[in-house]
C-alpha cells in the first residue's frame, strides 16, 4: 500500500487505492501464469479503505463459533511468510494447509492445489 500512486479522493478524505498495474505482477501475481495475470489487472478495481481502517470487534459468541481454516501461500510477496505466521498465531485455525509456489492468489497460481485443499476442509467433521 505504501508503494501505490493511485490514492482515490473522496469528500473529506482518502476512500480507497488501486495498485499500479505494473505492481501487480510482482506483487500478486509472481507465480501466475501470464494470460491470468492480464485478467486481473483488467478486473482490477479500487480496495475501499473503510472496512480496512475500521476497528474489528469480533467476539466468541459469534467469530469463535466459526471453523476457520488457513491457507499459507509459500511464494506469496503480498503477505510474506512472518506474516502470514503471526495470522495463524492470531487467529488459530483449526488446519493450516500450505501451497509451495503459489503466490498470493493460488486460484490462479496453483487452482488444482487450492482445489484438493478446499474439498478435503469440505470434509472434515
Amino acid at each position: 500500500m505504501q508503494e501505490s500512486k493511485f490514492l482515490i479522493y473522496g469528500k473529506p478524505t482518502t476512500t480507497g487505492f488501486m495498485f499500479e498495474k505494473e505492481q501487480m505482477h510482482g506483487l500478486y501475481l509472481n507465480q501466475s501464469p501470464a494470460k491470468d495475470v492480464a485478467l486481473a489487472i483488467v478486473l482490477m478495481r479500487p480496495i475501499p479503505l473503510g472496512p480496512i481502517m475500521e476497528k474489528l470487534s469480533l467476539t466468541p459468541e459469534k467469530y469463535g463459533t466459526s471453523r476457520k481454516f488457513y491457507v499459507q501461500t509459500l511464494d506469496d510477496r503480498a503477505l510474506s511468510p512472518d506474516v502470514q505466521e503471526k495470522l495463524v498465531r492470531e487467529n488459530t485455525p483449526e488446519g493450516v494447509f500450505k501451497i509451495k509456489g503459489s503466490d498470493h492468489c493460488p486460484f490462479f497460481s496453483k487452482p488444482q492445489s487450492l482445489h484438493k485443499i478446499l474439498v478435503e476442509i469440505a470434509q472434515i467433521p
